[in-house]
């Protein structure tokens, strides 16, 4: 009796312990119609998920965005502090997911949507690339997700990201990258651009230190210098044709992914130092660190 009684309080301690357990380097991936916060300190070949969102199971969204808008996630990115998920998919529809509750607190229609980010003033930019009523730039009051309150053509539009030191609003397209000022109203004003060394913009994140971007398009990546405006090869890095993502951390770590079947990969790539994540059920698109 007494061996029984020790078996279940050790039995108790340890599900303490386990749920007490604080991980402590996470990241993102999505694909499909999930996104997934996986260990990174967990096994290669069967990831520790730390937290899922499913679109189909999400309840709290109309059935035309739960069954068919979510159904190709394409990108994923962390917001306040962690405690939110930015969601995009190229099935039409973006996304904020409180992390503590997986609840939606909005979303929107946006035609082959491919990235997202907030803005001040309560607002939301959404790239929407090829697509009827795509090929654009659009923002969208996050008290009002039904109609964007401005829009601007940009083909193949695939990156958006906001620069807080500079307060501007960088937007990535098929060959082309732009620097917009926001006004009032949630109004873009077109400031500069600058040609990519290639052609299919895809990919684009801020790079630690807040002095430059990382973009990718179908040769390769490349960074790109906020002051000089001048874009150059990362050094040492693993180059390879059309990266869907890219990010790195504030110790040096890269994170990305390749597509190793058509546009989507089984895999997570790491990189100085390498490490290499397997979901062999997902069709993976981006892969994004996650950090509060």
């Amino acid at each position: 009796m007494r061996i029984r009684k020790f078996c279940v309080l050790m039995l108790l301690s340890l599900s303490s312990f386990a749920q007490s357990k604080k991980v402590k380097t996470s990241f993102l991936v999505c694909g499909d119609h999930q996104v997934l916060l996986v260990d990174y300190d967990g096994p290669n070949d069967t990831p520790g998920i730390v937290w899922t969102w499913d679109a189909h199971e999400a309840k709290d969204l109309p059935d035309e965005f739960r069954q068919k808008r979510f159904n190709s996630i394409d990108d994923c990115k962390p917001v306040n502090n962690g405690k939110e998920i930015l969601v995009s998919s190229s099935s039409g529809a973006v996304a904020i997911v409180e992390l503590k509750t997986s609840q939606v607190s909005f979303y929107a229609a946006v035609p082959n949507a491919h990235s997202v980010e907030i803005l001040p003033g309560n607002l939301l930019a959404a790239a929407a690339s090829t697509a009827e009523n795509g090929n654009r730039i659009m923002i969208f009051d996050l008290n009002d997700g039904s109609k964007p309150l401005f829009t601007d053509s940009l083909y193949s539009a695939h990156g958006v990201v906001w620069d807080k030191k500079r307060k501007r609003l960088f937007a990535l397209g098929y060959d082309v990258l732009r620097e917009y000022q926001l006004l009032s109203g949630g109004q873009l004003d077109l400031k500069e651009q600058w040609k990519i060394p290639g052609i299919g913009g895809h990919d684009l994140q801020p790079a630690p230190g807040g002095k430059s971007l990382f973009v990718t398009e179908h040769e390769g990546a490349w960074i790109f210098d906020l002051n000089s405006h001048r874009f150059s090869k990362i050094p040492g890095f693993p180059d390879a044709e059309n990266i869907k993502s890219i990010g790195q951390n504030k110790s040096g770590q890269y994170i990305f992914t390749v597509p190793e079947e058509s546009w989507w990969t089984y895999h997570v790539d790491f990189f100085r130092p390498v490490r290499r994540f397997a979901f062999p059920g997902m069709k993976v698109y981006k892969a994004r660190w996650f950090s509060k």
